[in-house]
């Protein structure tokens, strides 16, 4: 377990658990990455602070499309591609957290991984990336307050290839092309203005962050300050939110 520290708020706490496919994750949700070298866990795991999502951070997301498997937009290899979700369980410097879509089952969730699917093989988006750098400077809030919050708008035209991605675009994407998501909530905004943490905090595409907690029958360590091991008995095949 680690904690994220505030000097105003309590710690959030994580549970480690290990990941079990169609269990505590599956074909169509939504899995956010949080990497940094402050970050010590191994599996998936689980938030005990279940009111601070805004507080949790995310830098990249990516679609579930199977076992070991998920699709996303890397700059590093300027490309959407498919990748093994085990390098993500494995790092002990990553956290994955999975979020899933509200009105999910298996149809549901097979359509968003087959939508982004589609986008295999495509360039990344650098100008779409240029777009929310842009508008997240000091002088792009600025002008944004002038142009009464649609300057991003704006640079997402501009600057925004339609054949090409960025994580989160490309997520934003695949759920903005189901029905049941269609325009709800973050999708209202164009998908290449939208980014990670904006769609992880989303409460109208995702299950409600209190109502869900992880399944999984398993002994586990909690580390704070001292190291305690319980636990957790299985209760409910669906969870919205978990993460290693």
């Amino acid at each position: 377990m680690c904690a994220t520290k505030s000097p105003d708020k309590p710690a959030i706490k994580i549970t480690d658990i290990t990941p079990e496919y169609n269990i505590n994750y599956k074909t169509g949700y939504i899995g956010f990455l949080n990497k940094g070298a402050d970050v010590t866990s191994l599996g998936i795991a689980y938030f005990t602070g279940w009111n601070l999502i805004s507080d949790i951070h995310v830098t990249h997301t990516l679609i579930v499309a199977g076992e070991d498997q998920c699709i996303e937009a890397d700059m590093v290899n300027n490309t959407v591609k498919v990748c093994s979700l085990s390098k993500y369980f494995n790092d002990p410097n990553c956290q994955i957290f999975f979020r899933k879509p509200i009105l999910f089952n298996e149809a549901v969730g097979y359509a968003i991984a087959y939508k982004a699917s589609l986008e295999i093989g495509k360039q990344y988006d650098f100008g779409a990336i240029l777009t929310q750098g842009l508008s997240g400077s000091f002088p792009g809030r600025m002008l944004d307050r002038l142009l009464t919050g649609k300057l991003e708008e704006l640079l997402g035209k501009l600057l925004d290839n339609p054949n090409k991605w960025i994580c989160s675009e490309l997520v934003a994407y695949t759920l903005d092309e189901q029905l049941l998501y269609r325009d709800k909530g973050i999708l209202k905004r164009p998908n290449c203005t939208i980014s990670p943490q904006e769609l992880f905090q989303d409460t109208e595409i995702f299950a409600p962050w209190k109502k869900s907690k992880p399944s999984v029958t398993e002994t586990k360590t909690v580390t704070e300050t001292v190291t305690v091991t319980e636990t957790v008995t299985k209760t409910d095949s669906e969870t919205d939110l978990i993460c290693k």
